[in-house]
């Protein structure tokens, strides 16, 4: 079973010195998610409580990036220490990298999560930002669910991924390589989001990053899309 034992002894050997293999760390990865967990767990998870809040947040987002874009590394080590970065990609011949990681619309995500919890039905997508008012996230919560448009998902997310790049737009990043974005990418086909690429890019143009990723949060076949 994957109880809080179980994950903190995960943390250790994924925050070690000398870190750990790509290879081992998706496959404890998936064998953690494989592993039963208590129906609290689950909700805490969702949530980003602690001590979930890590793998979810941090630890998820990478394995989802080194997947996806096939980023080569022989180990990853994960800090868990609250400064940057959040991820190093270690590699024998040196020339380590680091990733820092942000969430695009957590808060709405959280409501979203916090809903699934209490009903056992969520939805995809209210569109609202993190500055939002919590009675604004209180008055979508309590209508009813509508139909949004491809535009409304664009632009929202857009605007979400916007505010993430502003946020990490500081000198202190400047010797870490990645920024990774995680976003809410499964509310559109994979292709659509090719609209707004070219706006985030003259954005991200200017941050200290050498690269800038956008990676979905499904867990089966992510997808995402480079903006610097």
């Amino acid at each position: 079973m994957l109880d809080r034992e179980a994950l903190n002894k995960f943390y250790e050997e994924v925050s070690a010195r000398d870190g750990m293999s790509v290879t081992v760390f998706h496959a404890r990865l998936a064998s953690l998610f494989a592993d039963k967990r208590t129906t609290g767990d689950i909700c805490d998870y969702r949530l980003g409580k602690k001590p979930w809040k890590k793998l979810r947040d941090e630890i998820t987002p990478v394995s989802r990036f080194l997947q996806f874009y096939e980023i080569e590394a022989d180990r990853v080590r994960f800090p868990l220490n609250n400064n940057p970065p959040d991820c190093w990609l270690l590699n024998d011949i040196g020339n380590d990298c680091g990733i820092e990681v942000t969430i695009e619309r957590g808060r709405e995500q959280h409501h979203l999560k916090r809903e699934l919890n209490q009903t056992g039905i969520g939805r995809g997508f209210i569109g609202l930002q993190d500055d939002s008012s919590e009675a604004d996230f209180a008055n979508r919560m309590s209508s009813r669910r509508f139909m949004f448009s491809s535009e409304q998902a664009l632009e929202s997310t857009k605007a979400g991924i916007i505010r993430c790049l502003c946020k990490k737009n500081d000198p202190k990043y400047a010797n870490i390589k990645y920024l990774l974005i995680q976003a809410h990418l499964i509310t559109l086909p994979k292709e659509r989001w090719s609209a707004i690429t070219r706006e985030l890019s003259l954005v991200a143009k200017n941050l200290p990053f050498q690269k800038i990723y956008v990676i979905g949060n499904a867990d089966e076949h992510p997808c995402g899309f480079q903006i610097k």
